[in-house]
């Protein structure tokens, strides 16, 4: 009696532990390429409770998995989800709500679009627009951009449309009068509220004057910025980016973000980088980094801006501007990035610095190298985000203090195209994109696409433009720097291999191995076995995360 009553309750136990196990997916007769240390390529792979439980062949797995769901991957090639290394989800999700003129190529098509616009929204409302690239218009139709263009379209709204970089914001009459601006009104410190010959306002605002929009800016309410944030995450994971690095997260920002967390409605994960400056980081400084939250979220890094985009004349460069700049000032001092990396390393936080020019680059070299010197860091992992110009020595340098370059393909291919060289000097011209001469010195290199600020958000046109090094919609011949494009492999990489390494998450992603998060991307074709200049041409068909099919176009 007694034996069959222990029977009972091992029995018992098992089929409660049993029933608490989540169930196993096994993916099977797919080309599934690990990016292990060998990277090795195989055909199946069983997933539980969010984790890569084994992979192998097809028969090996399907009989030790037998009697579990299984999904036929019809011979599609699988990676690792891609990592944007630039991104806001936040901004991101809040553009949903505004007009996105990225593509647009004239003053009357964002005329007419806002006029529409108009006839949807009540009077006295806000009417806002993004993304506007100035390189698609011509110089004739920026000359002539004033208020009163936004008034004919759109006089009894409160119209703006910032461009592309985030920089500038042209504003119709009424949006001026919300704004309380007049001719009288002071530019703020590093900013500047256009007035024309006439001194009358022009209706545009540049740098720091832009904020007089977003301080007036009606508040967005939090359950209409949830929805925003939950459509725009799974929105990303339509281009297979299962996790980005924001640089724009704040206390507000992070309790949303592990809001949509708890109720498991966010399709994407984060790693919050906080900003200098921001009071959000001296709490964490107080409190320490926050890691992996409920397996979507973590917090362990913190950013400074030292210079600007070229396009702008505000990247720090060795030898100059061809002509003066009044934007050539610096974003942050010397002392203001040695006092924050230290207070960053003190505590364990990842330290990171937009570093677009040549002299931007060395100069922070100069910092770290002093601090590194008085406090030895072996694992500091800083990042050099925006890296668009190095010195050749530098490039060394920057190895020996194990910093990681960050890039932004679409801009140095933008840089190339648009003729740098009648705005800075040839000697620095020759140090755009060594994109190669960094990856083969650092071992790694990341890259982002700084959504929602930019013409693409997809992880494979980045990989085509850093394989190809040439615009995404024609080919030029003769382009300078062919020798620093990147392999199929190593671009794969930069974002999943070496952006995991960045992250300090290289053993819980960016490969796909046993025990790691099953944070995965079906593709439509081979990313390396098509011709380079076809990557563009494919299409993400399945992204998982953490063993959850968020996106399927199977």
């Amino acid at each position: 009696m007694k034996i069959v009553k222990s029977l009972l309750i091992i029995s018992l136990v098992m089929l409660l532990t049993s029933c608490s196990k989540s169930p196993i997916t096994v993916y099977t007769n797919g080309k599934i390429y690990t990016l292990d240390g060998k990277n090795t390529i195989v055909e199946a792979m069983a997933v539980q409770s969010g984790k890569i439980l084994e992979t192998g062949r097809n028969d090996d797995i399907k009989k030790k998995f037998e009697g579990n769901e299984i999904i036929d991957l019809k011979g599609k090639p699988v990676l690792p989800g891609f990592i944007d290394m630039e991104g806001s989800l936040i901004e991101f999700g809040k553009n949903l709500n505004f007009i996105n003129f990225i593509n647009a190529k004239s003053i009357n098509e964002i005329k007419k679009v806002i006029s529409e616009k108009s006839k949807e929204k009540k009077e006295g409302s806000w009417i806002v627009g993004f993304a506007m690239n100035e390189m698609n218009f011509p110089e004739s139709e920026l000359l002539a951009m004033d208020k009163s263009i936004l008034d004919s379209a759109a006089k009894n709204y409160n119209v703006y449309v910032l461009n592309l970089t985030g920089d500038m914001a042209w504003c119709n009459t009424k949006m001026l009068q919300t704004l309380q601006i007049t001719e009288l009104t002071p530019n703020p410190n590093d900013g500047e509220i256009e007035k024309g010959e006439n001194g009358k306002l022009t209706g545009l605002l540049y740098d720091n004057a832009v904020n007089l929009i977003r301080d007036k800016s009606p508040e967005i309410s939090r359950e209409d910025l949830y929805q925003s944030v939950k459509a725009a995450s799974l929105e990303l994971a339509k281009y297979g980016i299962t996790e980005v690095h924001d640089r724009t997260v704040n206390r507000e920002s992070i309790g949303l973000l592990k809001q949509l967390i708890d109720s498991s409605a966010l399709s994407v994960k984060v790693y919050g980088v906080l900003s200098v400056g921001d009071e959000t980081f001296e709490e964490y400084l107080q409190k320490g980094i926050e890691k992996n939250y409920k397996d979507h979220l973590t917090v362990r890094s913190v950013s400074i801006d030292y210079d600007g985009a070229l396009n702008l004349q505000a990247a720090s460069m060795k030898d100059g501007y061809l002509k003066d700049s009044k934007n050539a000032g610096l974003y942050a001092t010397t002392e203001e990035v040695e006092s924050n990396l230290k207070k960053a390393l003190d505590k364990n936080f990842q330290f990171c610095i937009k570093t677009v020019g040549d002299k931007a680059v060395n100069d922070n070299l100069n910092s770290i190298e002093k601090i590194f010197r008085d406090k030895k860091q072996d694992n500091a992992r800083i990042i050099f985000e925006y890296v668009e110009f190095i010195q050749p020595a530098d490039i060394k340098r920057m190895s020996e203090f194990g910093i990681i370059p960050s890039v932004r393909p679409e801009v140095t291919i933008g840089n190339i195209e648009g003729g740098i060289k009648d705005l800075i000097p040839e000697s620095n011209a020759l140090n755009l994109g060594l994109w190669n001469s960094m990856l083969q010195s650092a071992g790694r290199i990341t890259a982002g696409s700084n959504f929602p600020y930019s013409n693409i958000i997809s992880p494979i046109a980045l990989i085509h433009l850093l394989v190809n090094r040439q615009p995404l919609d024609t080919a030029i011949k003769n382009l300078p720097g062919a020798n620093q494009r990147l392999t199929v492999l190593d671009a794969v990489k930069s974002m999943t291999v070496f952006a995991a390494y960045a992250g300090f998450e290289e053993e819980m992603k960016g490969t796909l191995e046993k025990d790691k998060y099953a944070d995965f991307v079906v593709l439509s074709d081979d990313i390396f076995t098509v011709p380079v200049q076809d990557i563009i041409k494919i299409k993400v068909i399945r992204t998982v995360l953490n063993g959850k099919t968020v996106f399927a176009q199977m």
